[in-house]
This record gives structure tokens, sequence and C-alpha cells, in this order.
């Protein structure tokens, strides 16, 4: 017996050594941790993995722009892959392929996996076992030193329940203790109300709340053909943005100067309703605009001084920022033309604007053919009763609950989140009382929230933020 449990030990050891060799010479596996070695105790007598009964950690938070060499791997290996996933969305998937069945998970990382568009796959994935609860900090500083927005993820290896519960974590002041802060804030969150876009950890009357708005509209992408679009990106705003001196002094030196001189808003110039306003232009020389003005097969030099008979205040004012400019990525054919864009033609049409961040829904119409920065949208539609419900407080309720905050109470207007915001079919009539009641004073919300069919109660919830 003692000659057998020798040999059999032996070939244990064979084994093993067999494994390092291969794991050592393998250059994916340089400098890294071996647990099979460092804990023998996962092992069964057959040298076979086990398991661990609990993974606790800290993922390390790597973006995903360092992990261009890593990224043929990771796809090939992880079924929570994307491409613009962070490297803590592989540590999930990791940590819990090496638990024991049943084995218990728990891992602090940044809530963005429920929200972003590279989490959907890690969404789905975790869907598939049974979370235990999630306790979302928000904005919160838990890390001095980072800005995180961390959460904590405790998952068990084991078939999914129909719910489990949450807390959204508002302060770092435990007079109490956490515990009996978490106690006192827990409530539940319905399996099935998370959807794969996003989740929103809420409780099961406000999931059903929302499933009810969305129920009652089709999704604004959908609603203007997904015609939401992005501010202009120039690159060198100290060449292509001027003021409104400088503006009047290049048209007053040449007046087809008023011709590719636009008027230029900024996120902050937009502001709920109003037209916005700025004392900010910009240069707009399109890519592709010398050539279609005078034609292909210009030299560079020979294109410059075309353009400088035709356009000399402007091509003067620029020519200082030539080296510049060519050196910029954001541009177009020549170094005086912006970088391509499908859509300039609809910032000369009337459409609503808002800001990339606001704390509350910022919708404008803009009628003077503005053009904006990358730090605006716009929404090619010229409806003006839409700004009714766009900045309905029935909206910003629903808008909250598909987006993060911010530090500050701030929200960011991503079109992945705002293209999900339900409209209603409105009939020409109803058009015209929302449009009305912009500049009649009306109670406009009130108006929303007997368009979309909800009750007392469910009204008072909203006004209550959902609790």
């Amino acid at each position: 017996t003692l000659i057998k449990d020798l040999e059999k030990a032996t070939q244990r050891f064979k084994k093993l050594e067999a494994e390092r060799d291969e794991i050592s010479s393998n250059k994916i596996f340089e400098n890294a941790f071996e647990w099979r070695f460092e804990f023998p105790e996962v092992l069964n007598d057959d040298g076979d993995f086990v398991g661990f009964d609990v993974v606790i950690g800290n993922p390390p938070y790597i973006r995903q722009e360092e992990l261009a060499g890593l990224k043929p791997y990771l796809q090939n290996h992880f079924s929570t892959y994307a491409g613009t996933a962070d490297l803590y969305v592989y540590f999930v998937e990791l940590g819990m392929n090496i638990l024991t069945h049943s084995g218990q998970f728990a891992y602090i990382l940044p809530n963005k996996w429920m929200r972003a568009g590279y989490g959907m796959a890690l969404r789905t994935y975790v869907k598939n076992y049974r979370i235990s609860e999630i306790v979302d900090f928000g904005d919160l500083p838990v890390f001095e030193e980072a800005t995180t927005y961390p959460c904590v993820m405790m998952l068990a290896k084991s078939p999914a329940l129909p719910d489990f519960t949450a807390v959204n974590v508002t302060t770092l002041d435990y007079p109490n203790g956490l515990e009996d802060y978490l106690r006192d804030l827990r409530y539940k969150v319905l399996l099935s109300g998370l959807r794969p876009e996003g989740w929103t950890l809420v409780n099961a009357e406000v999931q059903r709340l929302l499933d009810k708005i969305r129920s009652k509209g089709v999704p604004l992408k959908e609603y203007v053909d997904g015609k939401i679009y992005r501010g202009v990106l120039t690159g060198l705003n100290e060449a292509f943005v001027i003021d409104q001196s400088t503006r009047d002094r290049l048209i007053a030196e040449d007046p087809s100067s008023a011709e590719v001189i636009k008027p230029f808003l900024a996120g902050r110039d937009i502001k709920r309703y109003k037209q916005p306003e700025s004392d900010k232009y910009l240069i707009l020389f399109k890519s592709g605009d010398t050539r279609k003005w005078f034609g292909e097969g210009l030299s560079e030099s020979d294109a410059k001084q075309t353009m400088k008979e035709a356009f000399p205040a402007v091509m003067n004012w620029l020519d200082p920022f030539e080296s510049r400019a060519k050196a910029r990525y954001d541009k177009g054919h020549y170094w005086w033309e912006l970088r391509a864009c499908d859509y300039y033609d609809e910032f000369e049409k009337p459409k609503i604007m808002f800001p990339d961040i606001a704390k509350v829904m910022s919708f404008a119409l803009d009628e003077k053919n503005s053009y904006m920065a990358n730090t605006g949208y716009m929404i090619s539609a010229d409806k003006k009763w839409l700004l009714s419900i766009l900045n309905s407080n029935l909206m910003g309720f629903f808008y909250k609950n598909l987006t993060n905050e911010i530090r500050g109470g701030y929200m960011r207007f991503f079109t992945q989140y705002l293209g999900q915001v339900p409209i209603i079919i409105a009939n020409e009539q109803t058009q015209a009382i929302l449009f009305d009641s912009i500049y009649q004073n009306n109670d406009v919300n009130q108006m929303v929230y007997e368009l979309y069919g909800l009750t007392e109660e469910e009204i008072l919830r909203v006004k209550r933020g959902g609790n």
C-alpha cells in the first residue's frame, strides 16, 4: 500500500511539474501568480482542480487602451469579452471560474459595468448566477486618490434567484457602523426587470413604473430615425473658434468671410427652452470644400494660394496656426479644413440641442443655424412640442434611472442612454397643446403625466424621486 501511495504521489508530482514547466515557458504567464502551486489544497488527490470556497478581490483598474496586445487572448478565453472593456471585467469571470460549486464571490469594482455598452456581456454572464447583493457607492470618494465610482458585487456560484438585494450608498459617514446603515436601506431588485442595455438598481415598484413609462412610447433614437448627433471637434479651437470682435474684423476686411464663419455654441450655452446664444464663432471649411470649389488635383501650395484669393482675411488669420493645424488628427484633406462629417448640413436646420453634462433635462430649440462644440449634442428634428416631453419631470425621473450620476449630481447625456427615452406617438392636437404649454406657463409636467397614463400614486413616486 505504501509503495502504491508513493507511486501515486510521484505521478501527481510529475504531472504538476510538467504543468509548471509548460506554464513557465509560456510568455503570457511570465511573472503570473499560479494559485495551483501556491494553494495545493484546491486540488484533489488526482491533481485536478476543485475550486476555492471564497474569492474576494479588488481587481486592477486598467483601461482597455492598455490591453491591445492581450485582446486576442481575452477574446478567445472569456465570454465577457468586449473590445472596449476594461481589465476588471475579465477578473469577474476569472474569479467565478476558480470558485467551487456554491462558492462565494465578492469584488469591489467600478459600477460602470451596469450601464456601459462594454458591460453587456458581463451583465448577461452575471445573471446566470445567484446575485446575493450589490452595494453601489455612486460618486462617493471611496478611494481618495482616484475617482472610480465603485460598487461591491456579491455572487454565489449557484443558479440564479428571481431577485436580490441592493443598496445605494449616499454617505461615507456611518455613526452606527456600515452594517447597520446597509440593513436600513436594503431593497429588493427583480432580476426580470434588469434590461440587457443597462441595469437600473431600484426597487420592484420603481422597476414596474419605468417599464410602464417605456411601454407608452418608442425610443427617441427610433422616433428621430437615429438623428442624434454630437457637436464639432476642431482639434485646434485656438485657430478655428473666434470671438465676436475677431469675426467682425474679418468680415470688415473681406465680406466673403461671412460665408464660412458660423455661430458656435458650447454645451454650457444651452439652457432649457431658451434659444441658445453665444459670442463665439466657428471658421468652417469642411473636408472636401476646397476641392469642391476649385477642383481636384491642386497641390497643397496651389490650393492654399487659391483659398487665400477667395477668403483672404480668414486664411491670413489661420496662417500662424498652420504647423499646429497640420499636426492635428482632426483635419480634412487640407490643414485649413475640419474633419469629415456626414451631418454638417443638419446644423443648418432648426434642431433641438442639449449639453453633454447637466443636472436637469436641458433641451432647447435652435433656429439660428448654430454649430456647436463636442460638449453638446443635437436632435435633428424640428418638433418644438418634443421640448415639453424631454424637459418634463417625468423624463428627468426616467433618465436618472438610465444613467449614472457623476460627482456633484450631474448627468451625462450620451446617445446610448438618451436614445432610450420613450416618446409617445402624439396626435397633432396633443402636439399643439404641448407646444402651446411651453409659452403659456401651463403645468407641462401634469400634462405629460396624464399623457403617459400615470396614476396619482405613480406621480407622487416620481416627485419623490422613486421613493
